[in-house]
């Protein structure tokens, strides 16, 4: 592997806990969504079953994830 290889980002471009949290709930909402549009076009029951059951743990993330960011948020974010 060459030098140009490697990870070369700073430790500003790493993702803080903040943006890890909203990364989250915009996760939850894209699959939620994404299931709302396209749900009646989904005719592998297989992948269906897994979808619907993505777009539920990643609600409860979302929510949870929602929660913890805006008492951060209120505290003045995470130290």
């Amino acid at each position: 592997m060459t030098d140009r290889d490697h990870f070369t980002a700073s430790p500003t471009e790493l993702p803080t806990p903040l943006s890890v949290l909203y990364s989250v709930v915009e996760d939850a909402q894209r699959n939620k969504d994404y299931l709302k549009e396209n749900a009646q076009g989904l005719y592998d029951h297989e992948l269906s079953d897994f979808l619907l059951e993505l777009r539920d743990e990643t609600g409860r993330w979302g929510k949870r994830a929602e929660e913890l960011l805006a008492q951060r948020l209120a505290d003045g974010g995470v130290h």
